[in-house]
């Protein structure tokens, strides 16, 4: 967790009115974005401190944030952490999430999300996940982030069995692109990157779609290896709970992570209201 100071967030109560005095019109201007957010001392100090946490331990929690333009602020860094990823299918730097009953998309859906990775069924994963909490769970208990940290758990056990299958076992993620087709991409769990670090890649129900759309199931060799990755992150899983106005930044390359069962509010008109959060992904 980063709690940002009083002086801190002093500094950027002033910062979040320069900005929005100085962002451009379009946040897919995302070049004037990330100009005037470099020019922006007070985040600069957070996002630096930030990614220092987030090359120890894979992920990060910021509170603190002044309520004033905490859209603006979030945008701000998420172009000072990574090159941001826009999403055909969303066309838009930052991705609204409402939880709300009968939703196709995880990240709307009220019951508890499994371990994954965002985008794992594409070659290059963006490698941060960055999400900003607009609305908390009506429940205090409930909607916490779940994170395992696989580079922490797989750290000087690379030569054994488990590690050696999550490095090889090859699995295909599937998903539709922008013509309503299914593409498969076929890749191991773990992937050595030319920095020597990980990218990891992992989500079940992706998996699936690959093996009904290969028309065969799973070996039994890979049917053992996501059971024991499954054994294996969810027993070194960290809760974060989510708060209106928290920050979580995930590296995606690294960890993987899923969500506690979120609640709604139901009102007399039948509408609802659950939890509300905006995400960003950035490489």
């Amino acid at each position: 967790m980063l709690l940002i100071g009083e002086d801190l967030r002093g500094a950027l109560y002033s910062a979040a009115n320069y900005l929005v005095s100085n962002f451009p019109k379009s946040a897919l201007e995302l070049d004037a974005v990330r100009q005037a957010a470099e020019s922006c001392r007070p985040l600069c100090v957070v996002s630096e401190v930030a990614q220092a946490i987030l090359d120890e331990q894979g992920f990060i929690q910021i509170s603190g944030f002044p309520p004033s333009h905490l859209e603006t602020l979030f945008l701000g860094l998420v172009t000072l952490l990574g090159s941001v990823l826009i999403d055909p299918s969303e066309a838009g730097a930052v991705i609204p999430a409402r939880v709300r009953p009968g939703q196709h998309l995880m990240g709307n859906q009220i019951r508890s999300l499994p371990l994954h990775t965002d985008y794992s069924m594409i070659a290059r994963p963006p490698r941060l996940t960055m999400s900003l909490c607009l609305r908390s769970d009506s429940y205090a208990n409930l909607g916490s982030l779940v994170v395992s940290d696989v580079e922490s758990i797989c750290f000087g056990l690379e030569s054994s069995d488990d590690v050696v299958k999550f490095k090889t076992v090859v699995l295909p993620f599937a998903a539709r692109n922008i013509k309503d087709e299914i593409e498969v991409f076929e890749s191991p769990i773990i992937t050595p990157t030319v920095d020597g670090g990980v990218l990891v890649r992992y989500h079940r129900s992706r998996i699936a779609q690959g093996f009904k759309h290969r028309g065969r199931p799973p070996s039994t060799e890979q049917s053992a290896t996501m059971r024991i990755f499954e054994r294996l992150t969810r027993e070194n899983v960290n809760i974060l709970p989510i708060a209106a106005g928290c920050v979580t930044i995930l590296n995606n390359h690294r960890v993987v992570h899923g969500r506690d069962r979120c609640s709604v509010e139901v009102f007399l008109d039948g509408t609802t209201v659950g939890r509300q959060m905006l995400f960003a992904f950035a490489h």
